[in-house]
């Protein structure tokens, strides 16, 4: 039998691979995908039509209650508790005076640093007479002078210690639950007594930096301790804001002074409604028509029975609506639902108008 010659096999092989690509690796040709939305059946939405509409430029958010002065009240000094002067729970006075400590050796050591301060002003007055008839000389008067002197500042130093056994109260405010008992002893590190100033109080709270430009100290805020704004709420005015942003989350921290005859508990939370100022001609849609993306915001209007995507900037919200600043105009129809199932060119069958 005669053999085949190889490049006859070759051309073969070479002929099977270029076949299988057309046969098994072709490309099917694809209609462009606009023409493809022309022809699928039309997607049912509902619709608003833009319009202006007066907006009250509302933040909400969650604040918390402090108080304008409270301390943990702790001993400069160590000793022994021998009074205590005051009942828990009950409002102080600046100045009252809530602990005594033992002072007994602090004021025999003072008594003691009086009779020699009061030998040393006698010894002074004699030699100041020597000293004027060239009895002694300067330097023997220079001496006991200074030794006066240190025994002045040792009685100084003595008072200052013996004041620091009466613990006061640096501020009016309500005393808390007692931490000691007459007998204890204390050091720099032990509580006594906690101290809050209850009135006025203040309430502080966070808003996003975009509201930097409306945020100014002097804006009333309304504030409850629930979560319905129709509750009753009470008044408060911002005192003073944070002159930086939160690196974290983006906040502005301020503060509004409570002063109403209400008590509530400093560290208790609560809700806030700060009223940034009033729109008359904003242009809103409902939140539900605005998709974020890569590059910001976007939405769909309907053209022709057509829908067209449209980039947007937005503005300040509320739970219901958005303002828009930049990219539809007064009159478009924005598409509410079936935004899933919409896409750029799909033909649209306008269903029911959203009117809120």
């Amino acid at each position: 039998m005669k053999k085949t010659p190889n490049w006859i096999i070759v051309i073969i092989i070479l002929a099977l691979l270029i076949a299988s690509k057309y046969v098994f690796f072709a490309k099917k040709e694809e209609k462009p995908a606009a023409n493809l939305a022309k022809n699928a059946a039309p997607v049912a939405v509902n619709y608003y039509v833009t319009k202006n509409i007066p907006f009250s430029n509302d933040v909400f958010t969650t604040g918390k209650v402090g108080a304008l002065n409270q301390i943990d009240l702790l001993p400069e000094i160590s000793g022994k508790v021998i009074s205590i002067y005051f009942k828990e729970g009950e409002t102080v006075a600046k100045g009252t005076l809530l602990v005594k400590l033992n002072d007994a050796d602090l004021q025999a050591q003072l008594l003691k640093i009086i009779t020699q301060l009061k030998l040393a002003d006698q010894k002074l007055q004699r030699l100041n007479k020597l000293l004027n008839i060239k009895g002694v000389s300067q330097e023997e008067y220079d001496m006991q002078d200074n030794e006066r002197s240190t025994l002045k500042a040792d009685e100084a130093f003595t008072s200052a210690q013996i004041a620091k056994t009466n613990i006061v109260a640096p501020f009016s405010g309500v005393v808390g639950l007692k931490n000691i008992s007459e007998g204890s002893f204390v050091n720099a590190s032990t509580p006594i007594v906690s101290l809050v100033q209850l009135k006025p109080l203040y309430i502080e709270f966070s808003v996003p930096e975009k509201y930097s430009e409306l945020f100014k100290k002097g804006i009333d805020i309304k504030f409850n301790s629930d979560n319905n704004q129709e509750s009753k709420s009470y008044k408060a005015s911002i005192y003073a804001i944070e002159p930086r942003v939160d690196e974290t989350t983006k906040t502005i921290r301020a503060r509004a002074l409570y002063s109403g005859e209400q008590n509530f508990y400093p560290g208790s939370f609560v809700k806030v409604f700060v009223n940034l100022g009033e729109t008359a001609n904003a242009l809103m849609v409902p939140t539900q028509c605005v998709i974020p993306t890569l590059k910001g915001q976007k939405l769909f209007i309907c053209k022709n029975g057509i829908a067209v995507e449209t980039q947007v900037k937005i503005g300040v919200r509320n739970d219901q609506k958005i303002q828009i600043l930049e990219g539809i105009a007064l009159g478009d129809t924005v598409i509410t639902t079936g935004l899933f199932s919409v896409k750029k060119d799909s033909k649209l069958n306008l269903l029911k108008q959203i009117s809120n």
